[in-house]
């Protein structure tokens, strides 16, 4: 056998190891693959000399650690028709079972901005998930003040070898933010040649393609080795229109009694009535009644109401009522669609483009000057659509401004305060160049290995949200007496000239309520505002370790130290009408800016105490501890003690008990007064004289602050600020205890691990209901959070106005499950069979807030951190040059329906029992009932989700190969939500499942 060590940036490893011990179908442990490496005879061509693994720092001969490491291949992702790292990470169990930033989420305020895709291990978060790149932290890559982490998009592929999933924090060996689970893509040096692929995913539907196409060439010279690689890769977008269970969301609702489907038939199309967006129409606010004009459905049959409840005399011939309580029959042409609405994105549009070298040259036999650079660029977008009605929720600003169309405007025909409710399209747009280096000196010395090395990234971003609505031009077109006046109520921020639209905006109009402007209302109303974003990130290390610093009986006792110093900074600038709050009807942030140093020290030992003994073939003790010092937070420390206990060669037994520590993140310092909207059920005094499980202080404080009691209202503007100088550093505790079986007489792994995470101090958002409940309990402080509606004849009176909801340290976090993984190879007389699964089981995902628990285990993604369960099965069969593959990806059921049974959702709680068929009912009784919904019970939990995969590769010696596949093999929808989960897109629920169905991929490459 022949020995070989290659450097892999800092990493040390076996040239050609991966290979052996990470077999290319399914994501392994990689604890169980050193067991393989006696009996396989793949891989007795090499000896593993040192290497270092994801979680330590010292070079080991052993690839068994006693931290849980889950492996991700390049050639998996190959046959399972993955088309990036982003997507290989985000479908993982450790991943797909929780919340995640991804490219669903068109009309979310989102971390990173849209079209950003980061991980959140464990269901904690994306800011307690640490990434590396070849060992290395790597620095965020995202637009607006709430840039965050690591952009999974950055990484080509076409340079991984593999990426190690760390599951257990590791806080005392990477510092900050190594809470959940480390990340850690592993790129290769070794590579001689080149090679080229191109890949296409296609949806069988349309929408949602994926093109890309790569290529990489890589030399090794005598005292050194270069590689270079390019990648492109283009996301269409997929439109709501795409796909039935997006393009019409319906209600969902069922019998209490038999479980029976209970939807409104539209009898225009037969089918179930679609409520996706209601625009084009006008309420009438003095008397109470929602219109729409009779044209929209030429030939329809309105049903005659009592003059009691019909629409005013006058435009009896016009307009009809629809949404009439009591009177089903007015539901059904409820103005619920348009096209704008439509042709909204589903899957974000983007085009990527990477360029990547490395290289390395020995100065001396001893000392090696290596350096890794990287270049991304992606433009990206989200294509949406949003209302346009009179209500200005920057009353902190404007204050007093009516939320109406007021009776006196010449735009208003009715003679009475109404609101339009029109459509626009409100859409973003990102485009980001992101840069990373990495210089280092790296070498031995003795039995020292050292490396010393600067990183630096920079993340650069441009981003526009338009076409966005003047707030002050808004306010002119919606004056009383005028159409237009130069003078609104808090003032002509935007220097305009009513002369360029002297007859305002026909409100009321068809054209309008479909988002149909002429140019000039166009321009008057609409902008469009470039916004800038810059996130630094610097930092130098110098590291040393010895695997053999002395020698115990039982074998030689390994360290690493090390130092690191680290700057982090934060520029986020938006365009001077946000800055001014001059924008209606969306989100607006100051200016985010800000920074923090840290200066830290570490150091690791590993000592085998026994060895050669019965029932203890070996016992290690690895223990590390680091010291921290933030300017932002003094000082900490942080420690981990891990036992590796081979009981035989067959049984292994590990555990390890560690500190964790995260100091808040820039954007949770600095975050620039953002404001954001949401429904008014965010208030718990919503419709609270109909709900039976109010609590009752909340009850006496909903009667005390007048609030309203009808549903309805306008959107409620929340502001996040960052918490410089409140918020404290989060700390935490991780336990993991697991077992691992490798047979002799069997090619089989088993491992089975139990992890255990507390945190302390969690930052987090109290959030609107929180704030104000707290208020009406007792907690006064929280009472100048928040403003009602005090407009004396509005139909917003009592209504909830803003929340300030600032980050804080507010609660404990509990997360406790199960990983079981299984591999299992044998050859038969078809050829080489490889099986393999993976599992999580969530026991506890809990929130403690002032010493109530909340356990939010098994809840969906809407109202929780996802389903309690997520696994999968892989096959593959490989004969020759021939392989095949079927594939099987789980996510367990989420349900919310505890949560409406007992009132922790507070103010979104109308049910009091369960009845037998499964479903929460309601107190009041169905008797004498007109509309039957309202005895109805809604759809609360997402479906157990399954998803299949197939392919087949074609591989030769010439290095072509070939990958057809079909993703989605049975052309599984996401499960359908009903209309209380608020986390959809038309009846899909958000966001760990397939939105784009059934596609065919294929990969063509070749080696050279």
């Amino acid at each position: 056998m022949s020995t070989k060590r290659t450097y892999l940036f800092g990493t040390t490893v076996l040239a050609g190891m991966i290979a052996a011990a990470a077999p290319a179908f399914a994501q392994q442990s990689t604890t169980t693959q050193t067991a393989r490496q006696s009996t396989a005879p793949a891989q007795q061509a090499t000896q593993v000399d040192e290497i270092v693994v994801t979680g330590t720092r010292i070079r080991s001969s052993e690839y068994n650690t006693a931290n849980p490491v889950q492996i991700i291949t390049s050639e998996q992702t190959d046959l399972r028709g993955v088309p990036d790292a982003a997507t290989a990470i985000l479908n993982s169990t450790l991943a797909v079972g929780s919340f995640q930033w991804n490219d669903q989420l068109t009309g979310y305020v989102t971390n990173g901005g849209g079209g950003t895709q980061s991980a959140a291990l464990r269901g904690l978060g994306s800011t307690r998930t640490l990434t590396l790149l070849n060992g290395r932290r790597a620095g965020p890559a995202g637009t607006r003040g709430q840039v965050q982490a690591f952009d999974l998009g950055v990484i080509p592929s076409a340079l991984i070898e593999r990426t190690e999933l760390l599951k257990d924090g590791a806080s005392s060996i990477y510092g900050s933010d190594a809470v959940a689970g480390v990340i850690n893509f592993i790129t290769r040096t070794d590579f001689e040649g080149g090679a080229m692929n191109v890949y296409a995913s296609v949806p069988v539907e349309g929408g949602g393609e994926v093109f890309k196409i790569d290529g990489a060439y890589g030399m090794k010279f005598d005292r050194g080795y270069l590689n270079f690689a390019g990648e492109y890769q283009k996301t269409e977008i997929q439109r709501r229109r795409d796909r039935d269970y997006t393009s019409c969301t319906v209600d969902y609702v069922f019998d209490p009694t038999t479980g029976e489907r209970r939807d409104y038939i539209d009898p225009l199309t037969g089918e179930y009535k679609c409520y996706n967006q209601t625009s084009n129409y006008v309420s009438l606010l003095t008397s109470g009644q929602n219109i729409v004009r009779r044209s929209l459905i030429p030939g329809y049959n309105y049903p005659t109401l009592p003059a009691n409840v019909n629409v005013p005399a006058a435009f009896q011939a016009d307009w009809a009522r629809f949404n009439v309580a009591g009177y089903p029959q007015t539901y059904l042409y409820t103005p619920s669609d348009n096209e704008l609405w439509q042709n909204a994105s589903v899957i974000s549009p983007a085009e990527r483009y990477s360029l990547v070298l490395n290289a390395g040259y020995q100065i001396t036999p001893g000392v090696e000057l290596y350096g890794e650079f990287l270049y991304n660029h992606r433009e990206s977008s989200q294509i949406g659509s949003g209302q346009v009605f009179q209500t200005f929720a920057q009353r902190n600003i404007i204050n007093g401004a009516p939320n109406n169309l007021p009776a006196s405007n010449p735009n208003n025909p009715f003679g009475q305060p109404i609101q339009t409710v029109g459509i626009y399209e409100s859409s973003s747009f990102q485009e980001i160049d992101y840069y990373r280096g990495v210089v280092g000196l790296r070498g031995d010395l003795g039995n020292w290995a050292w490396d010393v090395y600067g990183q630096y990234s920079l993340s650069d971003a441009n981003y526009n949200n338009g076409p966005r609505i003047y707030l002050d031009r808004f306010l002119a077109l919606n004056s009383p007496n005028v159409a237009c006046t130069n003078t609104p109520l808090g003032g002509n921020v935007s220097n305009f000239n009513c002369a360029d639209l002297p007859a305002g905006i026909p409100w009321t109009s068809d054209r309008i309520g479909r988002g149909q402007y002429t140019e000039a209302e166009r321009n008057f109303l609409f902008f469009t505002e470039n916004n800038t974003t810059t996130y630094k990130h610097g930092y130098v290390e110098a590291v040393i370790s010895n695997n053999a610093l002395f020698t115990l009986p039982a074998g030689d006792v390994g360290a690493a130290f090390g130092a690191q110093y680290r700057k982090e900074e934060i520029d986020d600038t938006p365009g001077p009408q946000a800055i001014a709050r001059n924008v209606a009807l969306f989100t607006t942030s100051g200016r985010t800016a800000g920074s923090d140093t840290v200066k830290e020290v570490f150091a690791e030992f590993e000592a085998p105490l026994l060895a050669n003994l019965p029932l203890v073939d070996k016992l290690t003790l690895n223990v590390s501890g680091r010291y921290s010092d933030y300017d932002s937070y003094g000082d900490t420390t942080t420690y981990k003690a891990a036992l590796n206990w081979q009981v035989t060669p067959e049984y292994r037994l590990r555990a390890n008990y560690g500190t964790s520590f995260r100091a808040p993140s820039l954007f949770e310092q600095f975050l620039g007064a953002q404001v954001g909207y949401q429904g008014q059920t965010v208030d718990p005094c919503y419709d609270y004289t109909n709900n039976p499980d109010i609590d009752s202080q909340i009850l006496a404080g909903c009667v005390a602050d007048n609030a309203s009691t009808t549903l309805g209202g306008s959107s409620v503007a929340v502001s996040s600020t960052g918490g410089r100088g409140v918020v404290e550093a989060e700390t935490g505790k991780t336990f993991n205890a697991g077992i691992v079986w490798t047979p002799s007489f069997t090619n089989l792994n088993v491992a089975i691990d139990y992890y255990d995470i507390q945190i302390e101090n969690a930052v987090s958002q109290f959030g609107a209901n929180e704030i104000i409940s707290r208020c009406y309990q007792g907690r006064t402080d929280f009472c100048a959070l928040y403003t009602r509606v005090r407009t004396p004849g509005s139909s917003d009176a009592g209504k909830l106005a803003t929340v300030n909801n600032a980050y804080v340290n507010v609660n404990e976090i509990g997360n406790r499950g199960i990983d079981l993984q299984i591999s299992w190879t044998k050859d038969t007389p078809l050829g080489r069979l490889r099986f393999d699964t993976q599992h999580n089981f969530k026991l506890e995902d809990s929130e403690t807030l002032e010493g109530e628990t909340t356990d939010l285990i098994g809840l969906t993604y809407a109202n929780g951190n996802g389903p309690a369960y997520a696994g999968n099965f892989y096959a593959s069969l490989t004969r020759g040059d021939w392989t095949g593959f079927y594939g099987v990806d789980m996510i367990g059921k989420g349900s919310d329906l505890s949560l409406y049974a007992t009132g922790a959702l507070g103010a979104l709680t109308k049910y009091s029992a369960v009845a037998a068929s499964g479903f929460p009912v309601t107190n009041s009784s169905c008797t004498n009932v007109v509309a039957p919904t309202s005895c109805m019970v809604n759809k609360t939990y997402a479906d157990f989700y399954v998803t299949h995969s197939a392919s087949l590769r074609y591989r030769n010696e010439d290095g072509w190969s070939a990958t057809l596949g079909v993703q989605n093999l049975w052309d599984e929808a996401p499960p359908t939500a009903g209309s209380r989960y608020n986390f959809r897109n038309g009846s899909a629920a958000l966001n760990g499942y397939d939105m784009r169905g059934r596609r065919i991929t294929l990969r063509i490459g070749k080696t050279f």
